[in-house]
């Protein structure tokens, strides 16, 4: 926490390299953020470039009382559900007017040749891939990104017990859907 905030003072001392290690630094979970919630790579990275560009613009709103991280990734997350709002705006003035759209499938499928740790790996993208965005972002930030759930309450806006009781009830569901595939892959049953 503290190397990113003396980044961001370099970054408003009109350090631009003190920038680009930010953006090094959280490119990655930016990208996340945004695609579960657009499910399409390259709006994701649209939007993950849109953030990077909003933050160092904003920089000089962030307070220091979060994380940096918390902060960045309460941008980045409302910066993807306004992209997916106007998606879905627009693809309703388009249906609207006649025009049909594509749905793209949104779980990718594996060669039996791939590895049990890249099909499981698989599974669970595909997964979180169909959750509600605000549950793939709690998700993936908890889990992937392992913030704590008071930094994911800041970030989503929720209280901390909502948080906690959609974390169980997502893991619940998470082991549901995945347990078929975890037995054809381990011949196990997946435990509590």
């Amino acid at each position: 926490m503290e190397d990113d905030i003396l980044l961001v003072r370099r970054v408003l001392q009109g350090d631009r390299s003190a920038f680009r290690q930010l953006v090094e630094s959280y490119q990655q979970y930016v990208f996340t953020i945004a695609f579960n919630v657009l499910k399409n790579r390259e709006e994701a990275e649209e939007v993950a470039q849109d953030v990077f560009l909003k933050v160092y613009k904003m920089l000089g709103s962030y307070r220091q009382e979060s994380k940096f991280s918390s902060w960045l990734y309460a941008v980045a997350y409302r910066s993807a559900i306004d992209a997916s709002r106007r998606k879905k705006l627009l693809q309703q003035s388009l249906e609207k007017d006649g025009v049909e759209l594509p749905i793209p499938d949104l779980i990718s499928k594996n060669s039996l040749e791939n590895l049990q740790d890249q099909e499981l790996n698989t599974w669970v993208q595909s997964a979180v891939q169909t959750l509600k965005p605000q549950d793939a972002t709690i998700v993936t930030l908890f889990y992937l990104n392992e913030q704590p759930v008071s930094e994911i309450a800041k970030i989503t806006g929720l209280s901390v017990t909502n948080i906690k009781t959609k974390l169980h009830r997502l893991r619940e569901q998470l082991r549901e859907d995945l347990a078929p595939q975890y037995h054809k892959l381990f011949g196990g049953v997946v435990t509590k």
